[in-house]
């Protein structure tokens, strides 16, 4: 019986220390996990040599290495190369005979090298895009500066750049087709008074010029094929051609220009009509003139200019001839490109004879076309 209560106690005893034993194990080599946590959190590679090689000793430093490995696997699978390579080091240093530690280095350097070589390239692509986008702003900045003054001139009010679709052109042109051309001719030598009818085409264009000068052109052709006369003083035809250069300054204002140009008047005359000869027939002219153009009036336009027609110091028999214009511009539809406008002008060229005086006055109405200002 005794025998028997001895062996119990014995058996007892080797397990209470056994049990002691594996606490005590585990517990220092938990204590050792968390020092290497702490390493991996803070990233630092020499406190992780410093727990390492304070441990190659230990007869469970195996497990030490393998907690460590794995750490470093978590650092693989986030792609943390840095570190990972760093803490492999610390390992191979502390044990050459770590095969696994050597060739995990290599993995890890292979890909580490591959994602340096990926994110250059991101970064490589990155910077091009940086200086296409800043190129493309220089260009923008410098269409703006170059046409501001064309833009705002043309607009008669603000400019809003909003982005990409915007954009400031630096010319401006207008077409308008007449497709009512009513001319009355008064020649009081003559005593002739009559109406006549036909077409007009009139077309302008400015360019705006870096130094911030506005250069363009005006060029009108109006033409008159009927008469509503019964008697035979009729004149036939009536044609009218003026061309000519422009100005303006915009410092000194950007609806001013100054003229010069040529003009042309053709008239028909009446081989059984007298009366008849004393109507001007062909008359050549240079001209000099001012004109005023886009006045607003709201969202109504005014053009407003007259002519000195120096070909008169050429002729006998006419004292002075000047020619006079205005026109009014009502916008009704805007398109992408152009926008369409209805347009009512007057026009009136009067020559002082010697004998009297010879005037002729038309009324245009006119479709228009022109080029939409962005």
């Amino acid at each position: 019986m005794f025998c028997r209560k001895l062996k119990v106690l014995s058996a007892l005893l080797l397990l209470t220390v056994f049990s002691a034993r594996v606490f005590a194990v585990e517990e220092y080599v938990s204590d050792i996990y968390r020092q290497i946590d702490n390493c991996f959190t803070v990233k630092d590679e020499g406190k992780l040599n410093d727990v390492l090689s304070k441990n190659t000793k230990d007869k469970y430093y195996y497990l030490i290495e393998n907690y460590t490995q794995k750490k470093i696997r978590r650092l693989i699978v986030v792609n943390d190369y840095d570190f990972a390579m760093e803490a492999t080091l610390a390992l191979i240093e502390n044990n050459l005979d770590n095969e696994e530690a050597v060739e995990m280095y290599s993995v890890i350097s292979d890909a580490y090298e591959i994602q340096r070589k990926h994110e250059a390239e991101l970064e490589h692509q990155r910077q091009l895009e940086l200086a296409r986008i800043e190129a493309e702003k220089e260009k923008q900045r410098g269409n703006v500066e170059k046409e501001y003054v064309s833009a705002t001139k043309t607009s008669g009010g603000a400019v809003y750049v909003s982005g990409k679709e915007t954009k400031l052109t630096s010319y401006n042109w207008k077409a308008s087709l007449g497709m009512i051309n009513l001319l009355h001719l008064f020649d009081k030598q003559g005593d002739i008074s009559s109406l006549h009818y036909g077409v007009a085409l009139d077309f302008r264009y400015e360019y705006t010029m870096e130094n911030k000068m506005v250069l363009g052109t005006d060029a009108f052709a109006g033409f008159q094929f009927l008469g509503f006369a019964e008697d035979e003083k009729l004149v036939p035809m009536i044609g009218d051609i003026d061309f000519a250069l422009k100005a303006s300054f915009p410092q000194v204002s950007n609806k001013l220009f100054f003229r010069m140009g040529f003009d042309t008047v053709v008239t028909g005359k009446s081989d059984t009509a007298p009366d008849t000869d004393s109507v001007v027939g062909m008359f050549y002219s240079p001209t000099i003139g001012v004109k005023m153009e886009r006045i607003p009036l709201g969202a109504v336009k005014l053009d407003i200019g007259a002519d000195w027609l120096a070909g008169h110091l050429f002729m006998k028999d006419i004292k002075a001839a000047a020619a006079a214009s205005m026109n009014v511009e009502i916008p009704f539809a805007e398109l992408e490109k152009v926008k369409l406008n209805f347009n009512i002008g007057v026009r009136d060229k009067f020559f002082l004879k010697n004998e009297g005086l010879e005037n002729r006055a038309s009324v245009i109405m006119a479709i228009g076309v022109e080029n939409v200002i962005r």
